[in-house]
């Protein structure tokens, strides 16, 4: 990939222009992170790419940009530019392009990302010391930070997603501007869900904890996720939790070991309902109890599915499961762990223990109650010896799975296709599930004609 690029920049060069790689895969070069591609930028005109290079797709002229074809690759060229007014948020009204790669680097967004390279001379640009910021693991906006961020407000959550996953700093002028009201309405009003949810998404599947980022820009998350801001400095109020609701949260998320994205949201959304169940323990007024709040978390987790993030139905379906069952008790017999799985699949099963262990680790063993935190302890990994012994074994964790069907209860019994047929079939599922029949062929076609007579 680097070396068809490195061509287009000398057939620029060739051609009587400059051209740079620029952005991303500049500052990953720095950080020897992998690079995923390659954009490059020119004083050419659009015209003149266009002409450089035939084999070429015509995919933002407005402003600037031609995808080019350098063997089986593709690069995106853009000719050096400076911005107009950004009237909706991300895109300027007007772009006027430029023979200056530094007034094109001028209008990015940070310093670590407002570098540029000429593989052809082998030099760097860097008019705003995106090197040392890099060696001072800090970001910073190039400029006036609160007028990058009106710009494009989407930048303070890149601001955020570029610390989670450098582990880097962020600059107090930088800072300060995230925090800004008018930056933050912004955000709220002109930022759409799908690219919230991009940025969210990389921020929980970088594989790096979320915690300090989290906390410091709470009022960040509470624009983009309205539903989880009565969490934020919302006491738990209970013995069991060292936490406030919030930062419970963004523990549980942290401490999932996972970088799934429907668990990482699943922990993010798991409590929410907790501040609308909240009640006064009858016995002692200085603690609280949230009984139902997975039910009300899953209700809050639609509204935010509605207003704010845009994610696939089937992520959806998932994550929404995992709230629902995120409480529930940990029973180790073997008939109840195969109606779990039954009721979903082992692969929810499994995500559901990724969250359940993360749950767990933020919780603390209330005074005098030793007896009780060491049976869940134990519970919990019992749970997981047995669910591993399940899987193991040629029971049927679904319908489908019985070593008999419904033309075996048709043929045995001499009925004709109807209902009849699916509740003896739904019955030898249950004495199965509870180990009252194998789920051997012979077994299941004698019990065939024992179920008859009862219906």
């Amino acid at each position: 990939m680097r070396n068809n690029a490195v061509k287009v920049c000398e057939k620029l060069d060739k051609n009587g222009f400059k051209a740079f790689f620029v952005g991303g895969c500049v500052r990953d070069t720095i950080l020897r992170q992998p690079i995923h591609d390659i954009d490059i930028a020119t004083n050419a005109k659009p015209e003149d790419i266009q002409r450089i290079f035939p084999n070429h797709i015509d995919t933002g002229l407005k402003h600037g940009t031609v995808t080019v074809k350098m063997n089986k690759d593709f690069y995106e060229v853009t000719t050096f530019r400076i911005d107009g007014e950004y009237e909706d948020g991300r895109h300027p009204d007007e772009v006027i392009f430029v023979d200056d790669v530094t007034k094109d680097l001028a209008r990015r967004d940070f310093t670590i990302n407002a570098m540029a390279y000429d593989p052809v001379t082998d030099t760097m640009c860097d008019p705003f010391s995106g090197r040392l910021d890099i060696a001072n693991k800090t970001i910073s906006c190039v400029g006036s930070a609160k007028s990058r961020f009106m710009e494009d407000p989407l930048r303070v959550l890149r601001a955020m997603r570029f610390a989670i996953k450098l582990g880097f700093d962020i600059n107090p002028a930088t800072k300060l501007a995230m925090h800004d009201k008018e930056v933050l309405t912004h955000l709220q009003n002109c930022i759409s869900k799908e690219r919230i949810t991009d940025e969210l998404r990389k921020m929980l599947t970088c594989g790096k904890p979320i915690h300090d980022i989290f906390m410091e820009f709470a009022d960040v998350v509470a624009v983009i996720l309205p539903e989880l801001a009565p969490c934020i400095n919302a006491p738990h109020n209970s013995p069991w939790h060292r936490h406030d609701i919030y930062e419970h949260i963004i523990y549980v998320v942290d401490f999932c070991d996972t970088t799934k994205f429907e668990i990482k949201l699943a922990a993010l959304l798991h409590d929410i309902g907790k501040p609308n169940c909240r009640i006064v323990d009858e016995n002692d007024s200085t603690v609280n109890h949230f009984k139902g709040h997975p039910a009300e978390s899953v209700i809050l987790t639609k509204k935010t599915f509605e207003n704010d993030l845009k994610i696939s139905n089937k992520e959806k379906e998932l994550v929404l499961n995992l709230i629902k069952e995120h409480d529930r008790e940990v029973n180790v017999k073997p008939n109840l762990i195969r109606r779990f799985v039954s009721n979903y699949d082992l692969d929810f099963i499994h995500d559901w223990l990724i969250l359940k262990a993360a749950d767990i680790k933020d919780h603390v063993c209330a005074p005098g109650k030793e007896e009780k935190w060491n049976d869940l302890l134990n519970r919990f990994e019992q749970f997981k010896t047995n669910l591993a012994t399940v899987e193991l074994e040629e029971s049927a964790l679904k319908l489908s799975d019985l070593e008999v069907n419904g033309n075996d209860v048709i043929e045995i019994l001499d009925i004709k296709p109807g209902p009849v047929v699916g509740k003896i079939l739904n019955a030898l599922f249950e004495d199965v599930l509870d180990e009252k029949l194998s789920n051997n062929r012979e077994e299941l076609l004698a019990a065939i004609k024992v179920k008859g007579e009862m219906m």
